[in-house]
């Protein structure tokens, strides 16, 4: 199960999204060149703002933050502010 949180730098960590992401960030826009900001939606009700995806599939995030991908409800892209 793709649930493996993998260092990134000392201040970032990424973690894999499963396929069932994947499938709904790949037809989203992007952002910029290969990355996507988006808002992680919590199965706890927590909105996690402006999170940055790489080419659909890898959920950027702080040091600081702990993040499973089975405490991940939904997510949708950031809307500009």
């Amino acid at each position: 199960m793709p649930q493996a949180i993998k260092k990134k730098s000392n201040e970032t960590q990424t973690l894999k999204l499963p396929n069932s992401f994947i499938n709904i960030l790949i037809n989203l826009p992007e952002t910029g060149m290969g990355y996507q900001m988006v808002k992680v939606i919590l199965k706890s009700g927590k909105v996690l703002h402006q999170h940055k995806v790489l080419n659909s599939e890898l959920l950027m995030f702080e040091d600081n933050e702990t993040l499973n991908v089975k405490d991940i409800d939904k997510i949708e892209p950031e809307n500009k502010k």
